[in-house]
């Protein structure tokens, strides 16, 4: 009798940075298929260049507020762990220009 074992997909890590400003921009220009989800992190005071603003965290059409558009706030030196399997269906969007948000998946 042959026995077949279930055997998970390949895992790669795919990783970047999005420069966030007062538009809303995609996490990711370029479209992936992770299986364990995304790590969002902002570059805090203990960071070279740390953010000065919160940057926003949602679905397409996010507001950098606390509206019910508003979206998830991260505050410089700050993480999220998302399980979403794909980085350009998350958009990003800050108060300030040229804030910084570095992600990672897998």
């Amino acid at each position: 009798m042959l026995e077949v074992k279930e055997t998970s997909p390949a895992l790669e890590l795919q990783h970047g940075h999005t420069v966030v400003g007062v538009t809303q921009s995609p996490l990711s220009s370029r479209s992936y298929k992770f299986a364990r989800g995304i790590m969002i992190r902002t570059p805090g005071v203990n960071d070279p260049v740390p953010n000065v603003d919160i940057v926003y965290v949602g679905r397409r059409g996010v507001l950098a507020n606390n509206s019910l558009g508003g979206g998830m706030p991260l505050l410089p030196g700050a993480n999220l762990e998302l399980p979403v399997d794909d980085p350009s269906q998350v958009y990003v969007i800050s108060g300030t220009a040229s804030q910084d948000v570095a992600w990672m998946g897998v």
